[in-house]
């Protein structure tokens, strides 16, 4: 495949399209935004900003001519409607469709019948689809838990010195930073051959509840932590129940992903085998993950 200079940016505004935008642009690629109205100022002078109708095809690849590349960073949903933006992509000429998914476990196959991993593996469909008419070519990139995510309170609380651990605490998980997700984005579209129609990982820590767990208490040893254990298949059901009940609330849907992206091996996790030496992303200090928990200890 011919290099690609040219990248267009769906979701650019959004918590992992600002880090992607810097990414490309520090990597020197020419950079277009796709956006559904300007707002001056949002970007670096040098991205090109487009005004584009995300439900018409037409309005898409009229945006996308000369593009080489298409990075989708849209929200969850919004997934679904990747495949407007795929259709343009493959009549405008791009070579290469890196879709919104940056997940733990969304490649594995077992997660396809949980409804909040089903459009995912739609688009990927589709894709396949796009590639065998030999119309374009993708890359998926699973990274993980975003690690900025990580220490949020999601999956231990701080703050309040509480731990719930799923299983006994030991399920290892991939993680990687908001940061290095562009960076590898950028790593895909420097080496388009290698990273052609396959799912391409990044991991920047392997990581478990229990590690961060000691870590604090190291830390602050003073402070005495309230610790329940809850299996993550219990979990995980307790999020499809609610689903099938029709709540599609936010907390709903985290039972679910957690349930799956804390369940260790049985879904596949943590990247023992990745591809961060191909994309230039280096593994992660303890140092500086020590420094990552003290900064949540109060």
């Amino acid at each position: 495949m011919s290099e690609i200079k040219s990248v267009a940016i769906a979701g650019a505004s959004g918590t992992l399209g600002v880090h992607v935008v810097k990414a490309l642009t520090s990597a020197n690629f020419q950079v277009k935004v796709l956006t559904r109205s300007k707002k001056p100022g949002a970007f670096d002078a040098s991205v090109d900003v487009v005004e584009v109708d995300f439900t018409s095809v037409e309005s898409l690849t009229a945006a996308l001519k000369g593009v080489d590349a298409v990075v989708s960073t849209v929200a969850g949903t919004a997934i679904d409607s990747q495949n407007v933006l795929i259709d343009a992509a493959a009549i405008a000429g791009v070579k290469r469709f890196i879709p919104s998914e940056y997940g733990s476990v969304t490649t594995n196959p077992e997660v396809e019948k949980f409804p909040v991993y089903a459009p995912s593996f739609k688009i990927k469909h589709y894709l396949q689809e796009k590639v065998n008419a030999g119309q374009l070519t993708w890359t998926v990139l699973a990274c993980g838990a975003f690690l900025e995510f990580v220490f949020m309170g999601g999956l231990l609380d701080f703050a309040g010195r509480k731990a719930e651990l799923l299983d006994e605490g030991d399920n290892r998980f991939s993680s990687t930073s908001l940061p290095n997700v562009g960076k590898a984005i950028a790593g895909i579209l420097k080496n388009p051959d290698v990273t052609q129609n396959r799912v391409v990982r990044v991991s920047e820590v392997i990581l478990t509840q229990n590690q961060l767990l000691k870590i604090a208490q190291r830390l602050k040893p003073e402070g005495k932590w309230e610790i329940s254990k809850l299996p993550a298949s219990a979990l995980l059901e307790e999020g499809l129940d609610a689903l099938s009940a029709g709540d599609f609330s936010f907390p709903v849907i985290m039972k679910i992903i957690k349930g799956t992206a804390l369940a260790g091996d049985k879904y596949g996790a943590a990247y023992d085998e990745n591809d961060n030496e191909l994309l230039g992303v280096k593994e992660l200090t303890e140092e500086y993950l020590k420094k990552l928990v003290s900064e949540k200890l109060v």
